[in-house]
């Protein structure tokens, strides 16, 4: 086992816009990074885009193949994790009631069983460091998407997981943080944007990648267990919680404000390309 002299970050969706973001700025405050994502060209790509060398992983986080080799690269190569930034993620815009069974469950494992396993697996090593867990859920782990079910349902539940795990830090030294963003300009919510995804993704004006890695990267130096972005609709969604019955009711308004939104979202980012955009890794 080789003991690097410095920190040590896994990052999940990394050759995504956001985890791309996360990358630069984490290898600009020195830590070594290890970048894990479902695609090898993309990881390649990404390795092209910054200014240091990565380790890559690439694999799919719902295969226990790809957890066990991130953490040997972890200890054969570094001996140590010091952050581990839970961002890959997927969305499904296909009505839940055409959904087979496989993407419902695609769905759940992607966005919520992977980062716990993978959470599980790293602990040890983020232990015996002090370290930290960073994921990025979303404010859609806290409001109901009609169009959504199954992202909401996994947001809802690593929101929980990360929550609870944050009440254990007392007894093990990690620490934990979440970070929520509402709609971020990425081809994640480009794909939701063409193809039926929640219109109150759209009902502010999205936030860019930057702003959501510089906020995943602040939980390093100053940690809270919760980040919203934006505070003001993350207080309002919170109140909205309070009255379920009543949202339901002005769901309707909030949708057709939402649908404004997405039209002049669309006419921003024109017509998509001729190759199908991805929803996976925001």
């Amino acid at each position: 086992m080789t003991m690097s002299n410095r920190s040590v970050a896994v990052v999940t969706g990394a050759a995504g816009a956001i985890g791309t973001e996360i990358c630069r700025r984490l290898q600009a405050r020195g830590y070594a990074v290890l970048a894990a994502d479902l695609d090898p060209a993309a990881l390649d790509a990404l390795q092209t885009r910054l200014a240091l060398p990565l380790t890559t992983v690439a694999g799919d986080l719902t295969d226990p193949q790809t957890i066990e080799r991130i953490r040997d690269t972890l200890e054969t190569r570094f001996g140590r994790c010091d952050v581990l930034i839970n961002n890959a993620g997927t969305v499904i815009t296909d009505p839940f009631e055409q959904m087979t069974p496989a993407t419902v469950r695609r769905e759940v494992e992607v966005n919520q069983l992977a980062p716990m396993l993978l959470t599980h697996a790293l602990f040890g090593l983020l232990q015996a460091r002090h370290g930290q867990v960073i994921s990025v859920v979303s404010l859609g782990s806290m409001l109901p998407l009609a169009e959504s079910p199954g992202y909401a349902a996994s947001k809802f539940g690593l929101r929980g997981f990360m929550l609870s795990l944050a009440l254990r830090t007392p007894h093990n030294g990690v620490r934990i943080s979440t970070v929520n963003p509402a709609g971020v300009d990425t081809p994640m919510l480009h794909h939701e944007a063409r193809s039926g995804g929640s219109p109150l993704n759209f009902l502010g004006t999205p936030l860019q990648p930057a702003q959501v890695a510089e906020r995943v990267i602040r939980q390093l130096s100053r940690p809270k267990i919760e980040n919203d972005i934006s505070a003001s609709d993350g207080w309002l969604i919170r109140i909205a919680m309070l009255f379920p019955n009543l949202y339901a009711k002005v769901l309707p308004l909030l949708t057709a404000l939402g649908e404004k939104g997405r039209q002049k979202f669309l006419q921003k980012i024109g017509p998509a390309a001729s190759h199908p955009e991805h929803s996976r890794d925001p």
